[in-house]
This record gives C-alpha cells, structure tokens and sequence, in this order.
C-alpha cells in the first residue's frame, strides 16, 4: 500500500468502512489540526477537507472571528502606546489591511454575503480610524516643525 493513499472515514449504522477518496478532485475547505499529538492507537490524521457547507461556514466564520479579535487586541495596544513616531499605527494598518485581503482571496466563497460586507465594513471601520490617527500625528509632527523653526 502506497504511502500517499488518502481515506474517508465513514461512519453508518449499517456498515463502518474506510473508502478511498481522490481529494483533488473534491472540493471542500481543508484544514490542519493545531496540535502535533500523536497517539499510539489512533489514525494521526494530517490534513482534513470539509465538506458540508453548513460546516464550513461555521468553521471559517470561528477563524476569522479569532482573527477579528486578535486584530482588535492589537488596535487597543497601540492606541494605549503614546509613541509619536507611527509605526504602531502602520503596522496595524498593514494589518488591518491583510486581514481584509485574506477574507476577500480565501474565505470569500466559504461565508456568505452577508458575512463578507459585515467584515468589510468592520475593517472598513478600523482602517478609517487608524488613518484618522495617522493624520493627527502627522499634522502635529508638522505643527512641533514648523513651531521649532524661527526667523
């Protein structure tokens, strides 16, 4: 048996068989289990694609939901932060722009419309926020230049 074979696990009242599957040809959301545990009497498993829509959207929301938040998380510290220089507020920006991309370019076929314009507006919401800031501390960077210089 060769090494690369992949199995669906299915699970009836009937019959419980193991059935060979070609996942390249089936579409659904693939994920990866977070933790490297090994057991000695289970199937370690690697990789696994979802199927079930309902599933997937409930999967992919719980991801971006985690990332929303740590998205948030990250936007409170560098408000709390009194740097003047701004790289905190790039780099959330820079972020703030990722996580719009990354729903956009992977999960926009997996949630639903609905779903997407909350998140766009949400991030929308952020970034206009962060440019307002970003403004601020430029207008006062030019205030303290041109207060410091006399003739």
């Amino acid at each position: 048996m060769p090494i690369n074979q992949r199995f669906l696990v299915v699970k009836t009242k009937d019959s419980k068989t193991i059935t060979y599957m070609e996942y390249d040809k089936i579409h659904g959301y693939k994920v990866t289990p977070k933790n490297n545990i090994k057991f000695t009497d289970a199937i370690n498993v690697k990789s696994m694609v979802l199927l079930n829509p309902s599933l997937i959207e409930k999967m992919v929301d719980i991801k971006a939901r985690k990332r929303f938040n740590h998205l948030i998380n990250l936007l409170a510290i560098v408000y709390e932060d009194d740097d003047d220089s701004g790289e905190g507020l790039m780099l959330a920006k820079n972020e703030a722009e990722k996580f719009r991309m990354e729903i956009i370019n992977k999960y926009k076929k997996y949630i639903s419309e609905e779903k997407l314009e909350l998140y766009e507006s949400k991030i929308g919401i952020l970034e206009d926020e962060l440019d307002l800031r970003l403004s601020a501390l430029k207008d006062r960077q030019d205030e303290l230049s041109m207060s410091g210089k006399s003739r």
